[in-house]
């Protein structure tokens, strides 16, 4: 027999040897979450004790030192049923599809860790709306399961009545995304649709698309009825801040310097207390801060200035308040200086609203919106504007130290309008499980609002919805 036959012929005795030696039908091989499926496998050993195990994902997003780098996933392996084979060499199982991540997972028959039938089981994504009616201003509850963690799999745009309103993922959230939306329009029926693409917008004919998968939908959708009644009004901007942390202490030997919380808003109180300092001294709060930008070619550094300076009593110890400065969110040192004595903590800006106005305005009037606590990484510099749930456009708060002011001008169409403020990615090489690398910024879903805000990846970070009333005279 030919040397290069011989290689073939033992190649192929080699995957056979490794196919499993039943096989695991499914009914039905698609669905959405909850679907009840019956499994059955045929060609086991009669007696033997098996698994049904579910083939998913421990994803999460890549973040690194004020960068972004897509989404990391590990297997996971969840045993979904038991059987006992049956004299026929059969095996059922009954289960509900879980709430996991969406698309394709395997599902495989073992006994004891050996792989004995497998098959392919399709998650479709679906989308639901609570309540389905109710005056403008309604808080339109959105509820989207079945999201993938994979490149292509990981992104679904939705449209409200046809404008683009930004994207949801549920990397973190195994899957599911839940976010609200104000209602906004007209008296009568709008349309939320939710179509699937990892692009800046969205891809309209996924169905002729090389990764269309014809057991995923392209597009989801629901409709919400407007009726007529009293607008209903968010809540004051500053009741969606996040909470703040609690009390954070200084680590090692030597002075201690303690905080009240370990995050807040710009202007937020925190009390400063230090102890094992020197008598009777003065002690330097100090404040680090990143200056610059990306684009102007200079870069930036961290720079650190006195914030305030403080007395120590007979024992060495100070008591002083401090309010959270006007500067960029994220993470900065204070550290308390005394000659060779020093002792540092960590505090946390928080991003706030900080002004909106008029309340009142004429149609084509000036509007003007103030953000503060903006940040500086690559997943924190910009939040994202929607006007009546259509994506305007984003504003940057590095270049100013945190704060970003957006002038509008206000619709021509008179009654209660709707701003939403949400959390983005800026840039960043986006590399996903089973796509490609893309550090392309403009080919990606960067820039965009984050619906699904709790899904943001590296900081926690609010979303604001603000409303308006334009009047004519």
């Amino acid at each position: 027999m030919p040397k290069l036959l011989v290689i073939v012929t033992a190649l192929l005795l080699g995957v056979a040897s490794a196919q499993p030696q039943g096989r695991l039908t499914l009914e039905p091989m698609d669905g959405v979450v909850g679907t009840p499926v019956s499994a059955v496998a045929t060609g086991l050993t009669p007696g033997t004790e098996v698994e049904l195990v579910w083939l998913s994902a421990d994803a999460a997003w890549n973040v690194g030192d004020g960068t972004f780098h897509g989404v990391t996933a590990e297997e996971t392996r969840t045993v979904l049923a038991t059987a006992t084979v049956d004299d026929a060499g059969e095996a059922t199982f009954a289960f509900a599809v879980p709430e996991d991540y969406g698309y394709v997972h395997n599902v495989f028959v073992e006994a004891g860790g050996e792989l004995l039938a497998r098959n392919g089981f399709t998650v479709a994504p679906s989308l639901e709306i609570s309540p389905t009616s109710g005056p403008v201003g309604t808080p339109i509850t959105v509820t989207m399961k079945g999201i993938g963690y994979r490149f292509w799999e990981s992104v679904w745009h939705l449209a409200y009545d046809g404008a683009h309103t930004g994207w949801a993922s549920a990397i973190t959230t195994r899957g599911t995304a839940v976010f609200t939306l104000p209602a906004t329009g007209e008296v009568g029926l709008h349309t939320i649709q939710a179509i699937s693409g990892t692009h800046p917008v969205p891809y309209l004919n996924q169905q002729q698309s090389p990764n269309y998968k014809p057991a995923v939908p392209t597009v989801i959708s629901a409709l919400f009825e407007v009726t007529e009644g009293e607008a209903i009004m968010p809540p004051a901007p500053d009741t969606m801040t996040l909470p703040r942390a609690g009390p954070v202490t200084s680590e090692g030997d030597g002075p201690v310097l303690s905080l009240d919380h370990g995050s807040g808003t710009v202007g937020s109180p925190v009390q400063v207390t230090g102890a094992g300092f020197p008598a009777n001294a003065t002690v330097d709060l100090m404040w680090s801060s990143v200056t610059g930008n990306r684009i102007s070619g200079a870069g930036w550094q961290e720079v650190e200035r006195v914030l305030q300076q403080v007395q120590t009593d007979a024992s060495g110890a100070f008591t002083a308040t401090l309010a959270t400065p006007d500067d960029l969110g994220g993470g900065h040192t204070l550290r308390a200086v005394a000659g060779d004595a020093s002792a540092s903590v960590r505090y946390v800006i928080t991003p706030s609203v900080a002004l909106v106005e008029p309340q009142v305005v004429a149609p084509g009037g000036d509007i003007t919106i103030t953000i503060k606590g903006v940040g500086w990484t690559e997943t924190a510099n910009i939040y994202t504007l929607l006007l009546d749930n259509g994506y305007i456009g984003y504003g940057c708060g590095f270049n100013s130290q945190g704060d970003v002011t957006i002038f509008l001008k206000a619709p021509g169409r008179e009654g209660v309008h709707f701003i939403g403020l949400y959390p983005s990615i800026y840039q960043g090489e986006v590399v996903s499980p089973g796509g490609p690398t893309t550090p392309d910024a403009n080919a990606t879903y960067l820039q965009l609002p984050m619906l699904h805000h709790v899904d943001h990846p590296g900081e926690e970070l609010p979303a604001f919805v603000l409303a308006f009333e334009v009047r004519g005279e």
